[in-house]
């Protein structure tokens, strides 16, 4: 009882102060309507809120060992949805990342977990400054995790229902599009992601840019810059700049209806408020971008080879169609086989919008040909259409982004038009058009699920599920068909009216999203594994799994240093190395089959988990052993930082990239990224004694004791930001093996302190909190003068 009542508690606060601040600066809410928009996005996490559970395919994390065989036992034997493993290895480690952080009382820039550690902050997706990642630390993680997707869902919600209300649509029309918006398809796949948190306020974007049109004043400068840093904080920088991307070309509607004369004053208002949001964002922006040459991820997507397709044939722009209005048509996860290219949900928002839609076309707004142009963009850019998706990706930095995903233009233009469409039945108007509409709608349903059938049934979707899903689709829009015909005929067509059909299309949404995200007790929420009971914590020291076991990523959560791992920033010469120690599996992690490597002992990698039917190399001892698995411990293992007894001097990194290759014994030989005078040659090092004062995980101390100059290699990963001081001065680092990170030490003894703070932190910081401050400053400067003002009046 205490985790719902705790979650709810700190939700409905919350969502009071929320609503309460945006009813007194943006758009009056009524009580009612607040309500409503708070507990709507109970239908989908309020069982695991009430039950104690937590919405999130935890399944996932079971199909690798050790987990696997206890499967059964915490009800999550069966994978719901495979497709959504980023947010069980990747979106709830991250966030147990960020809370060890704060409950030690320090920033949360690094993460040790992950790939022989990586930035946390600076890859942005773990969205520490978003209220959703900062308020839910007064919750354990699993209610805190609930919390945080129901708070996304109400920024949706709520974000579309203001900008609805904001262009005259009525209550009733206004929380329909809020749903139609909130409910796709697209935001509910995404809710566990970064991408749904940074979309949901682009309807609050479109409404800041409205009102700088119309009204051009500070508050709407206000408006606009809220949604900006909200979209920021999020955590999903390519989001974002589809978000700018199409809230601008809502800008350039808007302005177009305007006298030439009045369009200088919101252009320029709008750059104000841009400059404005850079600059509060700064703090997340500048680390971000810090970062992002350093990867692997950004070389590739320079290639456009290895981008893909960015166009496509008319015939497989049809196919990719196909799911923005059947959307199992090419399997359902869990329930079939699936094509992958055409499984990541599209524009579908529920069959019963597109009669609205079509009603909305009818309307006399001139709106609904803006409505109408973003949702063909949105669905030209997704099915990749010549002419259209090829010249956008030539646009800087759209030519490096998957702009499939600006397919949430579909979704907006589409709910725009079905709130037109619901205004007019409002007013009993629109209702042949509806009617013709559902007409199109269940006759398009029927060809393309009769056209799909053999080859969903081919993947493996049993005809009685086909048949729900089918009548799932075609029985509200029949029904409301029904119901309007009958209306129109008594006379009655008004709000009740438009009232049922919104609840039957929160119903059909509701059963059709059903299996998106599933519910599990808490006690599944990464149960206790005895097996790594021998690991120490808070040490230097490193961990991998065999095969396909032990899902990577997730050792944050149980507090253990993994030299595997995936995510969409990986450090580039970190990724040079794969070849030497792992296999890259394609779109995934890297898999370590051979524990033995040189490289894999040179990681730190001292305890290694060999699932059931593997056996461990002669001589390596045995530690712990549960559920078939076993965790041994490597002897030829080496510290976190020591003393190569000889070093290569090297100062082409591609000549020192190659003699890292032939190192078979990397206690014996390392490679350093400098050139030294003379001949190149393996010249002796040390000996030295070093020892770890102390480890966090952003800053290792080191003692060093020799009796000559040494160099000190370590195997922490290059990432800029590290910064050495020895003996309280600071000192240059150096590259060691490609990839990670070394010093020079001269005789004596010695105290190295590494630490990581990036430029990027530290310079956004200053100007997010100059910014700030001038903000603020701003304020109070200009509230006083109205207070000025009002006593001379």
């Amino acid at each position: 009882m205490w985790p719902a009542l705790s979650t709810l508690a700190v939700y409905g606060a919350t969502a009071a102060v929320a609503l309460r601040l945006a009813h007194r600066f943006v758009l009056p809410i009524p009580r009612r309507a607040a309500l409503l928009l708070a507990a709507a996005p109970l239908l989908f996490t309020g069982r695991a809120i009430f039950t104690g559970g937590i919405l999130a395919p935890l399944d996932i994390t079971y199909q690798a060992e050790p987990l696997h065989s206890v499967a059964r036992e915490y009800g999550t034997a069966h994978t719901v949805n495979p497709l959504l493993v980023d947010v069980v290895s990747q979106m709830l480690p991250w966030r147990a990342a960020v809370r060890e952080a704060a409950a030690e009382g320090r920033f949360p820039l690094w993460n040790r977990y992950v790939l022989a550690g990586e930035p946390l902050h600076g890859v942005a997706q773990p969205a520490i400054f978003h209220p959703g990642t900062w308020i839910g630390l007064l919750l354990p993680m699993p209610q805190a995790w609930n919390f945080d997707i129901s708070l996304r869902m109400l920024i949706a919600l709520s974000s579309a229902y203001l900008f609805f209300r904001g262009i005259a649509a009525s209550q009733v029309p206004a929380f329909l599009g809020a749903l139609a918006w909130a409910l796709s398809a697209f935001l509910l796949f995404f809710v566990g992601y970064p991408v749904t948190p940074s979309v949901a306020p682009f309807p609050l974007l479109a409404l800041g840019l409205l009102k700088l049109v119309k009204e051009g004043n500070r508050r709407a400068v206000g408006l606009t810059v809220c949604a900006l840093v909200l979209s920021v904080v999020a955590g999903h920088p390519e989001t974002l700049l589809f978000s700018v991307f199409g809230g601008g070309l809502f800008f350039l509607g808007e302005l177009a209806a305007v006298g030439p004369g009045r369009r200088l004053r919101p252009v320029l208002l709008s750059l104000a408020a841009g400059g404005l949001a850079l600059g509060l964002a700064a703090v997340v922006l500048l680390p971000f971008l810090e970062i992002l040459p350093q990867t692997w991820q950004y070389a590739l997507r320079g290639m456009p080879q290895l981008v893909g397709r960015r166009s496509e044939p008319l015939i497989e722009c049809l196919r990719r169609l196909l799911p923005s209005i059947v959307p199992y048509a090419y399997g359902v996860l869990g329930r079939s086989d699936v094509v992958g290219r055409l499984i990541v949900p599209a524009g579908y928002a529920g069959s019963l919008l597109f009669p609205f839609a079509a009603a909305g076309l009818s309307s006399g707004s001139r709106r609904r040909w803006v409505f109408l142009g973003l949702a063909l963009l949105g669905l030209a850019l997704n099915v990749r259409f010549p002419g259209v998706a090829g010249p956008v990706a030539k646009l800087p930095l759209f030519d490096i982004a998957v702009n499939d995903y600006l397919i949430f233009l579909t979704v907006f233009g589409l709910a725009g038009l079905a709130v037109l469409g619901a205004e007019g039945l409002l007013h009993g108007e629109g209702a042949r058009p509806f009617l013709a509409g559902a007409v199109v709608t269940t006759v398009a349903l029927l060809a393309v699920t009769s056209a799909r059938a053999g080859g969903m049934i081919g993947l493996g979707m049993s005809s009685d599920y086909l048949r729900y899903r089918v009548l799932l689709q075609i029985v509200p829009v029949l029904g409301a068909a029904t119901l309007v015909a009958v209306l129109v005929r008594r006379g009655r067509l008004g709000a009740p009216a438009v009232v049922l059909l919104s609840v039957v299309f929160v119903g059909e949404r509701r059963l059709e999203e059903a299996e998106m995200y599933p519910t599990y007790p808490e006690r599944a929420f990464y149960p206790p594994l005895k097996l790594l009971d021998p690991i120490p914590r808070g040490t230097p020291v490193r961990m991998v799994s065999l095969f396909h076991s032990f899902t990577p990523n997730i050792g944050a959560v149980y507090g253990v240093e993994d030299v595997r791992g995936y995510e969409a920033m990986t450090f580039g010469p970190l990724a040079d190395t794969f070849d030497m120690w792992c296999v890259q599996m394609p779109a995934y992690y890297n898999r370590v089959d051979d524990p033995a490597s040189p490289f894999l002992a040179f990681l730190g990698a001292r305890y290694v988990l060999f699932p059931p039917g593997t056996e461990a190399p002669a001589g390596w001892r045995v530690l712990a052993a549960e559920l078939g698995s076993r965790l041994v411990e490597n002897p030829r293992v080496l510290p976190r930082a020591f003393p190569p007894a000889h070093v290569a001097w090297v100062g082409d990194p591609k000549g020192a990239f190659e003699v890292l290759r032939t190192i078979q014994n990397f206690a014996s030989d390392g490679v350093v990224g400098k050139a030294r005078p003379g001949p190149p040659a393996w010249l002796p090092n040390g000996p030295a004694d070093v020892k770890v004062v102390s480890y966090s995980s952003d800053r290792m101390t080191l003692g060093v004791e020799s009796e000559a100059p040494v160099f000190i290699g370590t195997s922490v990963t290059a990432w800029k930001g590290w910064t050495l001081r020895l003996d309280g001065k600071r000192v240059p680092l150096l590259p060691f093996n490609h990839a990670f990170l070394g010093f020079e030490a001269p005789a004596g003894r010695h105290e190295a302190t590494l630490r990581y703070e990036p430029d990027g932190y530290r310079y956004g910081a200053a100007i997010s909190g100059a910014t700030l401050l001038l903000f603020g400053v701003s304020l109070l400067a200009a509230r006083r003068a109205r207070v000025v003002r009002g006593r001379r009046g």
